[in-house]
């Protein structure tokens, strides 16, 4: 059986790339494009790739803050992501 642990941080690795790749390819578009909106888009999911980062920093001293950095981070990343879309139309 696979400790939990291994489990959750496999997780956490899959997400952070994900985040990143994401983060690298709207930072392209932005400088193919120079839109505003798809700088926004960037910033956002920036935000929703360090904030996963943290959390993962922060699981090891307390659950609690864990959860108060990751889900900080997640709104202000989607926040930034409604404001890109918001930019687009």
């Amino acid at each position: 059986m696979i400790p939990a642990y291994l489990f959750d941080h496999s997780f956490t690795a899959v997400r952070f790339l994900a985040g990143f790749i994401l983060m690298v390819l709207s930072y392209r578009a932005f400088l193919k494009s120079k839109a505003t909106a798809m700088l926004y888009l960037t910033f956002g999911f920036t935000l929703m790739t360090i904030g996963d980062l943290a959390s993962a920093i922060y699981y090891l001293d307390d659950l609690h803050m864990y959860k108060v950095v990751s889900q900080t981070f997640d709104i202000l990343g989607l926040a930034a992501l409604i404001i890109a879309v918001e930019k687009v139309t």
